[in-house]
């Protein structure tokens, strides 16, 4: 493994030591950290609202982009309400700290490698793989003494690439009161027919209070968090200390958020198109990774395979994750800034060291 150093956001490709490589990583899953029209939409944002708003949103003065940005944005994803904050880290933290707040006695059932945005004091990691975990889970909360009870999961597995099932989202018992909060950083924009995340696939049952956390900075690059959920919940934590004493989102960004919602769609169709593309193009190469159908991270521990790609002009990323002493993994990320003809040798690369290995 080696650590590089750029200058600039690299697109499709970036140049190091005076060699180019194809860039096939990173969380920019549309590719709208390159996008030549959200870009500009940035720099006319940055006219209309300003560079940045450092005042509390609870303040006597208050910046309009917030409130109309979250309308947008719940429209868009079909939500009831959603709220914008500074960073996904700490929308997943104001979610959870807001529902121990409310009640602190309340058991928190953490999945299977839950993010860090998701974790609080004495968090315990789950040892189980997700199938076993979430087929247990609902005997489990029907055992819990207490009839409040918070579930905490990602929509997307990781480290390595995994499909979460939510089918135990309608066997969980009636009797109790149950929060499921699902952080969703690595979904929103990219899962579903339309790229609107977990939302669009799950149908959780009425009874169920839903919260759903998630970066912006990801696919939609902004440099924001969002937490989607009822409206009486949402506005409670409008008052909370965690939410009034942080400074928000950049208003500029959300500015050319919601101005660009339709192009966000149109990255999300390229996207998909890129990704089959890929798949067809690995053929049997395919065993070598961690992958889930219509999803751009392909991720494997296989020894030697960054450095190979890398050899052949293609940089992934690979490192220990989730901490310093873990495996390293090797993650490679295809989005609608690559060509076909990029695609195609990036498969036939992997297909050589599928051969040669």
């Amino acid at each position: 493994m080696s650590t590089f150093y750029t200058s600039s956001i690299p697109d499709r490709t970036l140049v190091i030591d005076q060699k180019e490589y194809l860039w096939c990583s990173g969380t920019s899953y549309l590719g709208m950290s390159k996008n030549p029209v959200f870009i500009q939409r940035v720099m006319e944002g940055m006219q209309q609202v300003g560079i940045n708003w450092g005042s509390s949103r609870s303040n006597t003065l208050r910046l309009s982009i917030y409130e109309d940005a979250e309308a947008a944005l719940a429209q868009w994803f079909g939500v009831a309400d959603t709220l914008t904050v500074s960073s996904g880290m700490l929308a997943g933290q104001l979610a959870l700290k807001w529902l121990v707040f409310q009640n602190p006695q309340v058991p928190i059932f953490y999945a299977p490698n839950v993010h860090p945005a998701l974790r609080l004091e004495g968090f315990t990691p789950a040892v189980e793989d997700y199938e076993n975990w979430f087929a247990e889970l609902p005997r489990r909360l029907a055992a819990t003494a207490s009839e409040e009870i918070v579930v905490v999961t990602d929509s997307v597995g990781s480290p390595h690439t995994a499909a979460v099932p939510f089918d135990w989202l309608h066997r969980l018992p009636p009797s109790k009161k149950i929060t499921v909060v699902i952080d969703d950083s690595h979904g929103l924009g990219v899962l579903g027919a339309n790229g609107k995340g977990i939302h669009e696939l799950i149908n959780a049952p009425a009874s169920l209070e839903l919260l759903i956390t998630a970066s912006l900075n990801k696919a939609m690059s902004v440099p924001a968090g969002l937490i989607m959920g009822s409206q009486a919940i949402l506005n409670s934590m409008r008052q909370f200390s965690m939410f009034s004493g942080a400074s928000p989102a950049n208003p500029a960004y959300l500015w050319a958020l919601t101005q660009s919602l339709p192009d966000y769609q149109s990255a999300h169709q390229k996207l998909l198109l890129r990704v089959e593309q890929f798949v067809e193009a690995l053929g049997e190469a395919i065993h070598l990774f961690h992958w889930i159908e219509k999803y751009p991270a392909f991720t494997t521990d296989r020894p030697g395979l960054h450095e190979y790609l890398r050899d052949q002009g293609i940089l992934t990323a690979c490192f220990p994750y989730p901490g310093p002493n873990d495996p390293a993994i090797t993650r490679l990320v295809i989005t609608p800034l690559h060509t076909f003809e990029d695609l195609r040798h990036i498969a036939q690369a992997c297909q050589q060291f599928a051969q040669n290995s």
